[in-house]
């Protein structure tokens, strides 16, 4: 193997390893997105459904349909007001591109996601060893568990292996901000903390937390202290999602306000399911192996240099940290720190830990390309996840069914109970008792039926002729205004959580519609006054960078 390993080169083996990572990337484009069952695909018909829903408003116009009407089986959701939504643009953009139904193009996506992280972790890498080495680590990254199989099938969490993939152009973004003088690099590293926000909110939350701490590993305290400019920086640009998010919150169900257990999600905390017991395994492979490669990645370094601002230390802050926050250990500052408590799973923390272990890899591979067991553990990383899913599918319960033809897919998560989320149910929902519609129950109350004549529209409804208070097969939720001719009509929620016209006067083609929030408006202006101010920052560098004096022309002689 060893004779092989030197034969193959850096650039042979490499080559090996991203083949597999693109046939692993590839089967959840041939096999789709699983049917919710035991250990496989718990958000995947949500992520298709909404997806779906956002389809069809950019087919009528609506670029940014937050409230999505569609959602909770046709009674309405506060969906995209508190979900990020840019990786379910991007899934959009690629099925409505291709042409395909979402059952195709959500699995697609999700393995293009995977492939972009390869791409974002080398471009990451390649400023600290070369460039094949680099690739090395990035693809032993995508091939670990936690990359390959945790988050793209048995949890199926589509915008987090999205914010999976930028993860490392946070780290880039760091790096060289700590390394700029004045406002160099902030700009960047502003907009990759927003498209976080407006990726993942868990992996942001995560991420604001850790990032600064690897940037102090890095560059020390000023490395600290630009990271978290950086992140608040990026946090004012993603306002028009933040500020609606966070200031309608309480008008939704969030799983914080009603999810005690998070503490159940730590290692040591109490005895695993079937569920935590392999998301947990994986994460202590990867610690298994950043331990067992400290020493051949960081052997050379001495302990002066490792002690001292510089990857080695940010590597080793950041696999401490990652490893720390996901065990019973730092029970304490989750307690204290709601807005980690907020991430409802401390094990996510795991994920962190993908880039250290890639970072390990490339270092390892670069001061000793001709490792053996790389190939083999290549091999046995991609073997893993092929031989879960057989097992998912032809062992156990002969009444579960994990995959079904493509056609057939986007029905299933239409009349799915996962579907929609019991997260984005507006308030007055919610308290009436149809979270329980959630879990497969039925629906506790009669739908309403409108006044007669009446269109159901896009974003709203148009109500042709009233005389009295009617109510609409819609959850009640602020954002919704209505209107007619001679002006504005009152809302109110109904105790079952229906919308309810109180109209006073007879009305005639009454428009009840999703407007704009004043939340959103503060948020959209926040956002443009910081994305005009990070612009002209860059104007100014610009404008103002030195200029290199010109190299004196020679002459014909000489």
């Amino acid at each position: 193997m060893a004779a092989l390993m030197r034969a193959l080169g850096v650039r042979g083996l490499a080559s090996v390893l991203l083949v597999l990572v693109v046939a692993l990337a590839a089967l959840s484009a041939l096999l789709g997105a699983p049917i919710y069952g035991s250990l496989l695909g718990h958000d995947a018909d949500f992520a298709i459904m909404s997806i779906h829903l956002l389809g069809d408003g950019w087919a009528h116009g609506t670029l940014w349909p937050r409230w999505l009407m569609g959602a909770n089986h046709g009674l309405g959701g506060a969906t995209y007001y508190t979900y990020p939504p840019l990786s379910h643009w991007v899934a959009a953009a690629v099925t409505r591109g291709l042409g395909v139904a979402e059952d195709v193009g959500v699995p697609l996506t999700m393995g293009l996601w995977r492939l972009l992280a390869v791409l974002t972790t080398w471009l990451w890498l390649r400023r600290h060893v070369p460039p094949a080495a680099a690739l090395v680590g990035a693809a032993i990254a995508a091939l670990l568990p936690y990359a390959s199989l945790i988050n793209p099938w048995i949890r199926f969490a589509f915008a987090e292996t999205a914010a999976a993939s930028l993860l490392p152009l946070l780290l880039l973004a760091l790096e060289r901000a700590a390394e700029g003088r004045r406002t160099e690099g902030l700009p960047a590293l502003a907009c990759i903390y927003a498209a976080l926000a407006m990726t993942n909110l868990p992996t942001c939350a995560l991420a604001a937390h850790l990032g600064p701490l690897y940037a102090l590993g890095y560059a020390g305290w000023r490395g600290f202290g630009r990271s978290v400019l950086g992140g608040i920086l990026g946090a004012l640009l993603a306002a028009a999602f933040l500020v609606p998010a966070f200031g309608l919150l309480r008008e939704t169900n969030p799983a914080d306000f009603h999810n005690p257990w998070w503490k159940e999600n730590m290692l040591g905390y109490s005895a695993p399911s079937p569920y935590l017991l392999v998301i947990w395994g994986s994460g202590l492979l990867m610690v298994g192996l950043g331990l067992g490669l400290l020493r051949p990645a960081l052997g050379g370094t001495p302990r002066a240099g490792l002690l001292a601002p510089g990857l080695p230390r940010a590597l080793l802050v950041l696999f401490a940290a990652s490893t720390w926050l996901a065990t019973v250990l730092a029970y304490p500052v989750w307690v204290a720190m709601p807005q980690l408590a907020a991430t409802e799973h401390p094990w996510r923390a795991l994920g962190h830990l993908v880039p250290v272990v890639a970072a390990l890899f490339a270092l390892a591979t670069a001061r000793r390309p001709d490792r053996w067991w790389v190939v083999p553990l290549g091999l046995a990383l991609t073997l893993m996840v092929p031989a879960f899913l057989f097992a998912r599918m032809h062992l156990g319960n002969p009444g579960w069914v994990h995959f079904v033809p493509f056609g057939e897919r986007l029905t299933v998560a239409e009349h799915h109970y996962r579907g929609s989320s019991w997260e984005h149910l507006p308030k007055a929902a919610a308290a009436a008792g149809w979270a329980t519609i959630h879990g497969g129950g039925a629906e506790p109350y009669a739908r309403p039926v409108p006044p007669e004549g009446t269109e159901r529209l896009t974003d709203g409804f148009l109500v042709h002729r009233a005389a009295a208070p009617f109510r609409l097969p819609q959850f009640y939720f602020p954002a919704w205004r209505a209107h007619d001719a001679m002006g504005p009509v009152p809302l109110r929620a109904t105790p079952e959580g229906w919308i309810e016209v109180a109209v006073d006067r007879p009305v005639t083609d009454l428009v009840v519609e999703i407007g704009i929030t004043p939340q959103e408006r503060i948020g959209y202006a926040i956002s443009l006054l910081t994305l005009m101010g990070l612009l002209g920052v860059l104007v100014q560098r610009v404008r103002w960078r030195p200029q290199e004096a010109p190299a004196p022309l020679r002459s014909a002689k000489g």
